[in-house]
């Protein structure tokens, strides 16, 4: 809010999913002479995982480890439990949109409350938010957005842009399975939409004018499309549809969580 215009050129990149972030990195470094170092990342996962992320951390939870198998999840938290107490770790995920077996939660925004979950620590895994995260963790700067965050998200990116000289960004989508996926490229296309606002020039990608237009159609209504989208009706077969709605409410945090040495927290 009132920050002012910047006038270098700013390149803006866009991963539709989660392979394909080392291809955009070697492309940021051909094009541009980008150190992954100077790369500001945004992880988006709008159903669920950046939204589930968000939301465990508005109420309360401490600390946040995204661990990218459910293997690595339950080793981590044997390993947690033993040093702070098992009734101080919480292990969460889904694989294929469901509870992981053995896990104490899912990877549902509405069931971490603030007297589950406050001042506890959180073990996730997740198909491919977590996954995302894991892929993107060369990048100097690495932070996770959704609908209910976008716009504190982005303009916690046009600070970082604006302060620090010769940032990139590259808003990585986490996809469905290695493929694209709308609700995502929404979120992406919304996020660089309020940087615009913030920037006399951004330098765009393809791709990142393309999820700028599949934004500008989906935000009439945003509850349609997740709705509608592919994963959302996958999950709607499963009886999340009150998730499906949550994930579409847009800006009701002002919460940005950042990943810092394999740990997130509100920055």
């Amino acid at each position: 809010m009132g920050i002012a215009l910047v006038s270098k050129n700013t390149w803006c990149d866009v991963a539709f999913s989660h392979p394909e972030i080392p291809i955009r990195l070697i492309d940021a470094h051909r094009a541009h002479g980008e150190n992954t170092r100077n790369i500001v990342c945004v992880v988006i996962d709008i159903l669920r995982a950046t939204t589930n992320i968000a939301a465990i951390l508005e109420n309360g939870c401490s600390a946040i480890y995204p661990c990218a198998s459910p293997e690595t999840a339950l080793e981590l938290a044997e390993k947690l439990r033993l040093r702070h107490g098992p009734e101080n770790i919480i292990l969460g995920g889904e694989q294929d949109g469901e509870p992981i077996e053995g896990f104490d939660g899912g990877n549902s925004p509405l069931e971490y409350t603030r007297s589950r979950i406050g001042g506890k620590t959180l073990i996730l895994s997740t198909s491919n938010g977590t996954k995302t995260l894991s892929a993107a963790k060369d990048c100097g700067e690495i932070f996770t957005a959704a609908i209910v965050n976008i716009t504190a998200t982005a303009e916690r990116i046009a600070s970082i842009l604006h302060e620090i000289p010769n940032q990139s960004l590259l808003i990585a989508c986490s996809g469905r399975e290695g493929a694209y996926c709308e609700e995502d490229a929404v979120g992406a296309g919304m996020l660089l939409d309020i940087l615009s606002e913030q920037f006399e020039e951004l330098e765009l990608s393809d791709t990142a004018r393309a999820a700028i237009h599949v934004a500008h159609g989906a935000e009439k209504n945003l509850e349609k499309m997740l709705f509608h989208s592919w994963w959302g009706k996958h999950l709607s077969s499963l009886g999340l549809d009150e998730d499906i709605s949550f994930c579409a409410q847009k800006d009701i945090m002002d919460i940005v969580p950042k990943l810092d040495g394999g740990i997130i927290r509100i920055s």
